[in-house]
């Protein structure tokens, strides 16, 4: 697994919303704005299962993760890699992932909603800025 760069490593723990790409089956690319944890060295986020972008890393987990530092537009990190699906059945994760964007209780899912931590693993890594 390719790490994030250390000059990158202070804009990815930060509770910025960042912008996760996909593929739709007819091959046109998806792009959502989501918020992310960066922990053990990874970029991980949360889905529902009945999400499309779920679906769409299901079929094909080629992603891409973008961040751009909003007060200097020049800092930016793209990785572009593959999902790997974790069970959250008790929300742990995301009541994480919650908590870092100052979110209070568990997410308003269903009860019969499942949600999934999703890692990407990188396989290319573009940065720009934070000299």
């Amino acid at each position: 697994m390719q790490p994030i760069p250390e000059s990158h490593i202070d804009l990815v723990s930060q509770p910025l919303g960042c912008v996760i790409t996909t593929i739709t089956p007819s091959g046109l690319a998806q792009s959502t704005a989501m918020w992310f944890l960066f922990e053990d060295g990874a970029i991980r986020f949360s889905l529902l299962e009945h999400r499309r972008k779920y679906r769409n890393l299901r079929k094909n987990s080629a992603c891409t993760f973008f961040l751009m530092n909003p007060k200097n537009m020049g800092d930016t990190i793209e990785v572009r890699g593959r999902a790997e699906f974790e069970p959250d059945p008790d929300k742990v994760f995301v009541s994480r992932v919650r908590q870092q964007y100052g979110a209070e209780g568990p997410p308003s899912d269903g009860p019969d909603d499942h949600r999934w931590i999703v890692t990407i693993r990188p396989e290319r890594i573009n940065t720009v800025g934070r000299r």
